[in-house]
């Protein structure tokens, strides 16, 4: 029996070839060769290390005098918070670590556990934008982050007489 192949399976075929040079590009080891993805953060399929950071949900938008950003980062204390903003960029990064340490030497037993967790963001920012004079609030596990835009002079318009 001959088997009969449509457009729709070279299309198919094209397209996992594609997502695997892209899946190349963008990922890749090159000291393990396990591939990860760059833009997705760690790969959930089981490599040998795997980060514990997370991208937090977040907002950004535009509005006529600023652009702001909130961010979502529940658990999270002020202090374990870092925000660098310049005229590119808003890079936020936050880690916290726990460590319980339980000993109970009538029943023998002793446990230590660490936890470290995270979250880590970058935003891209309009030229427009006065990072210097960038500020940043965290209530009720959201981080809000306001960037003023600089006022932009319109420039003076003059009609030329085509000769």
């Amino acid at each position: 029996m001959k088997i009969r192949y449509s457009i729709f399976d070279e299309m198919r075929r094209m397209q996992e070839q594609m997502d695997a040079m892209f899946d190349n590009f963008f990922g890749g080891d090159p000291f393990f060769g396990k591939t990860q993805n760059l833009l997705e953060g760690p790969s959930k399929k089981g490599d040998l290390v795997s980060s514990n950071y997370k991208q937090p949900l977040s907002d950004v938008y535009e509005t006529e005098k600023e652009v702001i950003a909130e961010i979502e980062m529940p658990g999270m204390n002020k202090k374990d918070i870092k925000v660098h903003v310049s005229d590119d960029g808003i890079e936020i990064k936050a880690e916290t670590n726990a460590e319980i340490k339980h000993e109970d030497k009538k029943k023998g037993m002793y446990r230590f556990e660490r936890n470290y967790s995270g979250f880590c963001r970058h935003f891209s920012l309009p030229s427009n934008v006065d990072a210097s004079k960038a500020n940043a609030e965290y209530k009720d596990g959201v981080l809000k982050i306001t960037v003023p835009k600089l006022k932009v002079e319109e420039h003076k318009k003059k009609l030329l007489d085509i000769k």
